[in-house]
């Protein structure tokens, strides 16, 4: 991306920032269309992860859900630049955060991995967390500068301290130190750092290290999953009673980790990254899951 392209895309960003919530995704939710049929790729990858995981439903049902994913992408738009912009709170129109009393009991216990996945409303539900209780963030750095700039300045707003994802040794310090670590690591790692536990059924490669991190922080784990309501836009973000990790086998603790999200996930199909490539790593011997 260029340097006048970033500059006038981050110019946009702030003036849809700085407008409600409502009528900043009505700006963006136009880009719905656009979107699918210009990235290609990404409709195509999203096509193959709901073949994969909805192997029961039919093409209708499942090309609906895409179309209704890429307008949930279309307002993440729009709820990135809110809470990257706002310097107030959010107001009761964003959404509530339901299960607090079940980070506050973790909290009293030590540090708190705030263990979530990637929904489209994930930075929104993030914020809502971030007002009511101090919370620290894991980020994949972004390679331009300037974004990942205006990334890190617009989530310092309301949470900190953002730790980029290989920060193994910062990660730990902040949860032996009692914090909070917002963490969404449901992506593809390669087989070397994962082990396949099972997601909608499919073996997937599942961050191996998840457990240690836990361990070795000396923390519980709130599992969190942010879902918004289409008809009113509020977002409920859900909090479950927290549990620890080290004491199962790892693929036992990663396959309960995998069953947390698809329960969620299940609720509202189209919330979900469906553009990652979530089963790019398959098992040995295995068919490819994307065929080129």
């Amino acid at each position: 991306m260029g340097a006048l392209t970033t500059e006038l895309g981050l110019a946009w960003a702030r003036r849809i920032g700085r407008r409600p919530l409502p009528a900043a995704r009505r700006r963006t939710r136009w880009l719905a269309g656009p979107m699918r049929a210009l990235m290609r790729r990404r409709a195509r990858i999203v096509a193959r992860n709901l073949e994969l995981c909805f192997p029961e439903r039919d093409r209708a049902w499942r090309d609906a859900v895409a179309a209704e994913h890429f307008r949930m992408l279309a307002e993440t738009a729009a709820e990135i630049a809110v809470c990257w912009t706002r310097t107030e709170p959010l107001d009761e129109r964003a959404g509530e955060v339901i299960g607090l009393e079940h980070l506050e009991a973790a909290r009293a216990r030590g540090g708190v991995l705030l263990l979530t996945g990637h929904f489209t409303s994930l930075e929104l539900g993030g914020r809502l967390v971030a007002e009511r209780v101090p919370v620290g963030g894991v980020y994949r750095p972004l390679r331009n500068a300037r974004l990942n700039a205006f990334q890190n300045d617009g989530r310092g707003r309301y949470a900190g301290p953002m730790i980029p994802r290989d920060g193994l040794r910062a990660m730990v310090r902040h949860l032996r130190g009692g914090g909070v670590l917002w963490y969404a690591p449901d992506q593809d790692f390669g087989a070397e750092r994962s082990v396949f536990a099972p997601f909608f059924g499919v073996e997937t490669a599942t961050l191996k290290g998840l457990p240690d991190l836990v361990r070795m922080g000396r923390a519980q784990v709130v599992p969190m999953a942010a879902i918004k309501n289409p008809a009113t836009g509020r977002v409920r973000v859900t909090l479950e009673p927290g549990w620890s990790m080290g004491e199962a086998p790892i693929d036992a603790e990663l396959a309960r980790y995998n069953a947390f999200l698809e329960r969620h996930v299940r609720r509202a199909p189209a919330q979900y990254w469906w553009v990652h490539r979530r089963f790019k790593t398959a098992p040995p011997g295995a068919p490819l899951r994307y065929p080129a």
